[in-house]
C-alpha cells in the first residue's frame, strides 16, 4: 500500500482459525460506541482482512482527501484490534 508499510505478521494457523473479521468488526463497532464514518469502518475492515483472511489492502479514496484521512486511521485501529485480540488468545502479534 503506498505510503503505508505494515509488517505481514503471519501467526500461527490455528490462531488465525479462531479469528474472523465479522467477528472482531462486530465487536469494535457495538451499539453505544461513538459513530465513525464508513469510511474509518472500510478501513478497519480492511485491515482485519489483511490480518485475518491475507487480502490485500487497496485504498479506495484518493490520497490526501478526508475520506482516505478516515480510513487510514480505521486501517490504524484494524491492526490495534487484530493485535490485541491474537495477544488475548495467546499468540504473538
Amino acid at each position: 500500500m503506498p505510503g503505508m508499510t505494515t509488517p505481514h505478521h503471519s501467526p500461527a494457523p490455528s490462531i488465525t482459525g479462531t479469528l474472523s473479521v465479522d467477528l472482531l468488526f462486530q465487536t469494535a463497532f457495538y451499539n453505544g460506541r461513538t459513530p465513525r464514518s464508513t469510511e474509518y469502518q472500510t478501513g478497519t475492515r480492511a485491515a482485519l482482512a489483511f490480518r485475518i483472511e491475507r487480502k490485500d489492502i487497496d485504498p479506495p479514496y484518493q490520497a490526501g482527501t478526508a475520506a482516505a484521512d478516515a480510513y487510514f486511521a480505521g486501517i490504524a485501529e484494524g491492526h490495534a484490534l487484530w493485535r490485541t485480540a491474537v495477544a488475548k488468545i495467546g499468540g504473538a502479534a
